[in-house]
């Protein structure tokens, strides 16, 4: 399911489009602690859980080798625990985060990024319906 969210991405035409970015497996990893941990200790929508590391620091002890990272995050629901609700959920907030305007654009420019050329998106729906996701990008 979370593969969806990477098709709404080449929807976005920034005059020359965005890199393609190769789904990287550990980075998969990183999202997944991270969609986690936001989920189960009361840390909400953040891009840093209390005792969590950095972004960077996560992805190397996953065993991402990087020279920059970005992070998207998002939250929508409550949904029905079907694929279809969590699906149109998950792309409706990836095409929301494309869809920014300056100056308020960082998840847009995280997308679009060509220094971003690996990507890892989590999508899970937890006990009360809301459906979280995480895009987590790195660069050679």
């Amino acid at each position: 399911m979370a593969g969806l969210a990477l098709h709404a991405a080449p929807d976005v035409d920034d005059g020359g489009g965005p890199a393609a970015a190769d789904r990287a497996p550990a980075l998969v990893v990183t999202a997944d602690r991270h969609t986690t941990a936001m989920m189960s200790n009361g840390c909400g929508l953040s891009h840093r859980c209390p005792g969590e590391s950095g972004l960077g620091e996560r992805g190397t002890a996953a065993g991402v080798r990087w020279s920059s990272v970005a992070e998207n995050v998002g939250m929508g629901g409550p949904v029905e625990d079907t694929v279809d609700p969590i699906s149109r959920t998950a792309l409706g907030l990836t095409r929301s985060m494309i869809g920014e305007k300056p100056p308020e654009d960082g998840h847009r420019g995280n997308i679009l990024s060509r220094s971003s050329t690996r990507v890892g998106i989590v999508v899970i729906r937890d006990a009360t319906g809301t459906v979280w996701i995480t895009h987590d990008f790195a660069g050679s």
